[in-house]
């Protein structure tokens, strides 16, 4: 059983203190009584995936590929361009995400074949539906049923996902759901093998020849215990200035709070808890990243990857030992032609918060210096 009571009770206890209004109260309650209830189904298909496949736990997961970096640092364009080389690379997509085991995924599958088949409208009327459903977060993150997306959502199952930090101003509290490299060894080892469980299964219904591509912020946090699960993993860090992308983080969720009801004073305490953490995310990802051999990993500067998007996964390719094959360079290149008219949108100011930049250039200058982000004093204490 993957459901952690212990971590339950925990958030719960945060779910009902302080003064949540009743709309705030509802949703965190709902939202943990659904994610109660989709863990416990979820675990005994797990189960019987157990019984009826046995072998899949023998699936190999040769040299997985993982990207991470902090929010808003261009991983999701990279994933999604790496994405494209469906000749190698095997990634979840959201309803796969929610329907973990092997026994849902065959079930869905052929649910959704037979209704292409005998009902074309009804899976146009599903697909109408959902685009309806999330128009509103497109702007914000592209979502689908069926699009490529974070896997850090099955750590929702036990209870031990960064994104329930979305629900709280609290990161003091949740840090043992940001930085799992932390926690104790038992508990690190448990989450890794439920991850691992997760993988076999996706890989046993696509082919044991794929590789894995998982793309997500929240792994920074993790990044040193898939490195020792995946002795043979390559790590891909996207790294953008962390006074654009700090502030970036505090806009979203701020934005997320007030959308919630949370109490503006609440909020505004919290941001510099969000600026200490994601702080301590650059430094963690870096200090684990230089523990490594060079080979199993790679840095994507930010800069270059919207500069020369191309150039950049051409780069790390080699960089990694990864083979480039001539279907998939004609997809990555007409991918980054139609991204090239695209216009980035301008960084949120550390000032526009309230945030000292200090407390973010101080701790990072050495690192952000090395990596060749800030070049000189003035280019960092000018931003």
């Amino acid at each position: 059983m993957n459901f952690n009571v212990g971590n339950y009770l925990r958030i719960m206890r945060l779910a009902v203190s302080g003064r949540p209004n009743r709309r705030l109260f509802t949703i965190r309650l709902t939202t943990l009584q659904v994610l109660a209830g989709w863990s416990f189904v979820n675990s005994a298909f797990q189960q019987l995936d157990r019984v009826l496949y046995p072998e899949a736990a023998k699936t190999e997961i040769p040299r997985p590929v993982f990207i991470t970096g902090a929010a808003r640092s261009g991983t999701t364009f990279f994933h999604r361009l790496l994405c494209l080389d469906d000749e190698h690379f095997e990634h979840f997509r959201f309803w796969e995400i929610a329907l973990p085991s092997i026994t849902q995924k065959k079930l869905a599958r052929r649910v959704a074949d037979l209704l292409t088949r005998v009902a074309p409208t009804v899976t146009k009327a599903i697909e109408d539906w959902e685009q309806r459903q999330f128009d509103s977060v497109q702007q914000l993150h592209k979502f689908g049923f069926n699009m490529p997306e974070e896997d850090e959502f099955l750590f929702l199952m036990p209870f031990a996902s960064a994104t329930i930090t979305v629900l709280f101003p609290c990161l003091d509290e949740l840090q043992y759901l940001v930085m799992l490299d932390d926690q104790p060894e038992a508990e690190r080892e448990r989450l890794m093998k439920f991850y691992r469980e997760c993988v076999e299964a996706q890989l046993y219904v696509h082919g044991a020849d794929r590789t894995l591509l998982s793309k997500n912020p929240a792994f920074v946090g993790k990044i040193r215990s898939v490195s020792v699960e995946f002795p043979d993993a390559k790590i891909i860090y996207l790294l953008r200035d962390p006074l654009e992308t700090i502030p970036s983080v505090v806009n979203l969720l701020q934005t997320a709070w007030r959308g919630l009801g949370v109490h503006e004073e609440d909020i505004l305490a919290h941001t510099p808890a969000i600026v200490h953490s994601f702080v301590r995310d650059y430094q963690h990802a870096y200090a684990v990243l230089k523990s490594l051999p060079a080979d199993r990993y790679a840095i994507v500067l930010y800069e270059d990857l919207v500069r020369a998007p191309e150039e950049t996964v051409r780069r790390v390719y080699g960089e990694v030992g990864l083979p480039l094959s001539d279907a998939f360079a004609a997809k990555l290149n007409e991918a980054c032609q139609r991204a090239a008219d695209r216009e980035p949108k301008a960084p949120h100011a550390p000032e526009t918060f309230g945030i000292d930049v200090e407390e973010i250039s101080g701790p990072l200058r050495p690192m952000m210096r090395e990596l060749g982000v800030w070049e000189a004093e003035a280019e960092w204490a000018t931003q």
